[in-house]
């Protein structure tokens, strides 16, 4: 497989206020940081704005990285 195809990775979402993973995701380039910003009515969203509501950053770790986006879905 050439280098393009290998550019997807697999991050987690953890609560720093108790360690637990609360979401898991595929992605390629700052699509891990995309939640950050995220407005929507989501049980995602509204724990990250609670966990920056306690003056805190949710914890974002990439798992897996130089995948293809179907190995990306596997994982």
């Amino acid at each position: 497989m050439g280098r393009r195809a290998m550019e997807y990775y697999v991050y987690v979402y953890i609560d720093p206020r108790n360690y637990e993973e609360f979401y898991f995701g595929k992605g390629k380039g700052s699509r891990k940081e995309a939640h950050l910003t995220s407005t929507s009515d989501t049980e995602k969203a509204a724990r990250i704005a609670a966990i920056r509501e306690a003056g805190l950053h949710p914890i974002i770790r990439v798992v897996a990285r130089d995948l293809s986006e179907s190995e990306g879905f596997a994982n």
